[in-house]
């Protein structure tokens, strides 16, 4: 099984969104919390593995965290 890349966020769109990237595989997403989620790929890397991430002191309720995973994004 090959090891989780790690995305990080690298900034930010006009509209709020967080654009988070992995500097592994080049993927790069766009997202945007609740109420208003929303997930773009940008650049859809390595789709074989899978990405986590992450912030330091950041805290996500259990809607966050709901969407992180239907979407596909384990969360660590």
């Amino acid at each position: 099984m090959a090891r989780p890349h790690e995305m990080v966020v690298t900034g930010s769109s006009e509209s709020g969104a967080e654009e988070w990237s992995c500097h592994s595989c080049g993927r790069r997403v766009l997202l945007r919390w609740p109420p208003h989620h929303e997930r773009v790929v940008l650049d859809p890397g390595d789709e074989g593995v899978v990405h986590v991430g992450g912030r330091v002191g950041g805290w996500l309720n259990a809607r966050e965290l709901r969407w992180l995973s239907d979407n596909g994004i384990a969360w660590a």
